[in-house]
């Protein structure tokens, strides 16, 4: 699970960002915490903010820290890592700062981070936790790896251009600390919805399971029919994974109705809401962040959903029942019908702000500060019982867009 991720000098962020999934003091909602011996950690976390105030950018950055781990150099030239589009602020000559703190499977805290600069790793670090301190792994500086670890016994060469971590964990196999992070970042997903043609990739994605798990497509239709019970089945062409080569490796799917008259009638996928296509494709990435307890950051979740089918996915990951690997949803959105006391706590809200010169900065709603309306000074911090989103709505928390008056000139 993510505890917390750290980053800066990354697209419109200038200055250190933290998004902390470590649940503060408050009372509220205590069945939205995943609770160990060691932490109690956040499931979901809902990024608000106007347009352009860096709300992407935050979950860009996770995915930039994901694939500079997992992409090998030698296939960075056709990755989809744009080093010209990342550093807004190159001309301060500052590298991107990445930092990770993660709960991983084997039930260790590892802090994990790298400093970068024009495609130079300048540091990288790798920390486990013992009795409430961390101690290193690895330290690197340049090319210089400094191994902490009595167990690790094999050092290889590096370049300036690699992560260690990507190296050493698949060299090494059996170096529990290394595979366990690098595992996490594997099973960690990123889903920008707001970019049509990764949508378009995502509306053509169809599993094979669905050919080959009758168990698979029962709980897909389970899960379709929570939203739309009049579907009744799910119908493929071909039939079975064994036929597949004869339909062109081509899957058709078609969702079976039961209409006027009793009557059941099927409708090609592509030809549903827009909505239920979308709900369709997700299942398998919801599905695998509930069951293994993987993140999931999503951008723009709500784009084509109505509120309370929202409302229903971050239930989903709220409810200990649906949510059994404790995966946690991280995702921007603009739906403000759900930005309430009933849905979230106030440590789950998150606002993204950009000032005049074009700096954004990212604070929680627990850690707001209002102001006094009358003598303008620093005020109390945010009640449970408010009105989240109404007073985010009257400006009240910041974070949403500053609109002038346009006239249309009428001069010929």
């Amino acid at each position: 699970m993510l505890i917390r991720f750290s980053f800066k000098n990354f697209k419109s962020f200038k200055n250190e960002t933290v998004l902390d999934m470590e649940a503060t003091s408050l009372k509220e909602h205590d069945y939205n915490l995943v609770k160990t011996d060691q932490i109690h950690l956040l499931k979901v976390a809902a990024i608000y903010g106007a347009n352009a105030s860096g709300k992407t950018n935050v979950l860009q950055a996770f995915e930039y820290m994901k694939k500079r781990i997992l992409v090998s150099d030698d296939s960075k030239k056709s990755s989809a890592i744009d080093e010209d589009n990342i550093y807004s602020f190159m001309i301060n000559n500052e590298p991107i700062s990445m930092e990770v703190e993660i709960l991983a499977k084997n039930n260790k805290i590892y802090k994990y981070g790298f400093d970068v600069l024009k495609d130079h790793i300048l540091s990288e670090w790798l920390y486990v936790k013992k009795i409430n301190k961390f101690y290193p792994i690895f330290e690197r500086e340049e090319n210089n790896i400094d191994m902490k670890a009595n167990k690790i016994s094999k050092i290889v060469n590096i370049d300036e251009r690699t992560l260690f971590l990507n190296i050493y964990s698949k060299i090494d196999k059996d170096q529990e600390d290394f595979n366990h992070v690098y595992d996490w970042f594997v099973n960690a997903n990123y889903l920008d919805l707001g970019n049509p043609r990764f949508e378009d990739f995502i509306n053509t994605r169809i599993s094979l399971k669905i050919l080959s798990d009758n168990k698979y497509k029962k709980e897909l239709l389970k899960f379709i029919k929570t939203f739309d019970p009049g579907i009744e089945g799910i119908k493929t062409t071909p039939y079975s994974i064994e036929k597949i080569q004869d339909n062109n490796n081509i899957v058709k799917v078609e969702l079976i109705h039961r209409g006027e008259n009793n009557e059941l009638k099927a409708l090609p996928l592509e030809l549903e809401s827009n909505g239920t296509r979308k709900m369709f494709h997700l299942f398998d990435f919801f599905m695998d962040a509930l069951r293994n307890g993987m993140v999931l950051f999503i951008d723009e979740l709500d784009a084509k959903l109505h509120p309370l089918l929202t409302r229903y996915i971050i239930n989903l990951f709220h409810n200990s029942e649906t949510n059994i690997g404790n995966g946690q949803l991280i995702y921007s959105t603009h739906d403000t019908v759900n930005l309430n006391k009933d849905t979230f706590r106030r440590d789950e809200i998150w606002f993204t702000e950009k000032n005049r010169d074009g700096v954004s900065e990212m604070y929680a709603l627990s850690d707001y500060i209002l102001e006094e309306e009358e003598n303008n000074k620093t005020g109390k911090k945010v009640r449970n019982d408010a009105t989240y989103n109404k007073d985010y709505l009257t400006g009240r928390y910041g974070a949403i867009p500053v609109l002038k008056e346009f006239d249309i000139n009428n001069e010929k």
